[in-house]
């Protein structure tokens, strides 16, 4: 992970780029030392904290943009140890939120504000965030692209007013800084996107609404495991029967599960589609770590290597972790499909932009 800090008025934005594309972000205001972070990753929370104590910020309030279906929220876990207020839609229903801020509504940051403003489409409860020169776009607006809205009650012709009536409404000079993006950026500029984002050049509702919603991305893996934790405050479980596990897999949730066994163990059997990172390496390769779905399934011959994967990746920051019990031995006796021969390609699942769209 690494983070890109840039001034923005009298505000700082520090960027923190997750590598499975989701991008968080600190807005500080260095003269009250206040600060508001927004859609940070459970793998990000101890990056996003070690940043804000270090610089001497008081997090006031802790938001996320919408319910995230791909990734875990790092929300609960920050606002408990900053003592930070809580910030969603109240269409989220999130347990533990404290504050369901109304459509136009400010909040207070030093003596300037962030303001809200409801932008449904990726889902109904999704918000944006403006403040003076900058929109935090969350999961509707990208750079290049738009969001999907094929699921969690997403809308695509909601997703269509809210980039026009929000988005464009607002100077080309506007920052945008989105939730997402698969190419290493953090942020564009809406004029940047009014004249290069090909959804953007689709001014017809009725076309756009048909565009985004042909052919859509499969959905994210484990998502009814993130969408407890994010709503629900449910942890992810520390170990999964073989059972579950071959019904992730057969969900096609393959491209979740870390296998930390050696290459001639691979040979043997091996579940198509998981990521194969030899244990001895796993400290090395936490990218590909985080590169992958939560909640990460770890798999070994039967358990013990993959708890202590569990252990070494949990004491640097990376969260939902959970061990398949009896690993690969017990997985196959349960049922499980295996091959033999090379580990396949890792799948990771859909994310939460759309495909291009269809030439005009």
């Amino acid at each position: 992970m690494s983070t890109e800090t840039n001034t923005v008025g009298a505000l700082e934005v520090a960027a923190l780029k997750h590598a499975q594309g989701c991008r968080a972000y600190l807005i500080l205001d260095p003269a009250s030392k206040e600060a508001l972070a927004l859609d940070v990753h459970l793998d990000q929370a101890g990056e996003a904290a070690q940043r804000l104590e270090a610089d001497g910020y008081r997090l006031r309030w802790m938001v996320d943009t919408h319910t995230h279906a791909d990734h875990p929220s790092a929300s609960a876990l920050m606002a408990g140890h900053f003592k930070a207020t809580r910030v969603a839609h109240a269409k989220s229903k999130h347990a533990g939120v404290t504050h369901l801020p109304d459509d136009h509504e400010p909040l207070a940051l030093g003596d300037g504000a962030v303001t809200i403003r409801h932008t449904p489409g990726h889902t109904p409860d999704h918000m944006a965030l403006l403040t003076p020169g900058a929109v935090f776009s969350g999961d509707s607006l990208f750079i290049g692209g738009v969001a999907r809205a094929d699921f969690l009650g997403g809308d695509a012709g909601q997703l269509y007013d809210s980039i026009h009536d929000v988005m464009l409404s607002l100077d080309d000079a506007t920052l945008l800084y989105p939730g997402h993006d698969y190419e290493g950026r953090t942020h564009s500029t809406i004029g940047a996107e009014r004249t290069g984002n090909a959804w953007l050049q689709i001014a017809d509702r009725d076309r756009f609404v048909s565009s985004l919603e042909a052919d859509a991305p499969a959905e994210p893996a484990n998502m009814a495991a993130l969408l407890r934790y994010n709503t629900e405050a449910i942890p992810f479980p520390a170990t999964i029967s073989a059972s579950e596990t071959i019904k992730i897999v057969e969900q096609g949730g393959a491209g979740t599960i870390i296998d930390v066994r050696g290459a001639d163990e691979l040979q043997q059997a091996h579940i198509k589609g998981a990521r194969h990172i030899v244990l001895d390496e796993i400290l090395e390769r936490t990218d590909e770590v985080r590169k992958t779905p939560a909640p990460r399934l770890i798999l070994c011959h039967l358990g013990q290597r993959a708890a202590m994967a569990q252990a070494a990746l949990a004491q640097h920051g990376i969260g939902g972790l959970t061990v398949i019990s009896g690993g690969i031995m017990a997985y196959a006796q349960a049922g499980g499909e295996t091959e033999g021969g090379d580990p396949g390609a890792a799948l990771e699942g859909g994310g939460c932009s759309a495909k291009a769209p269809p030439p005009a």
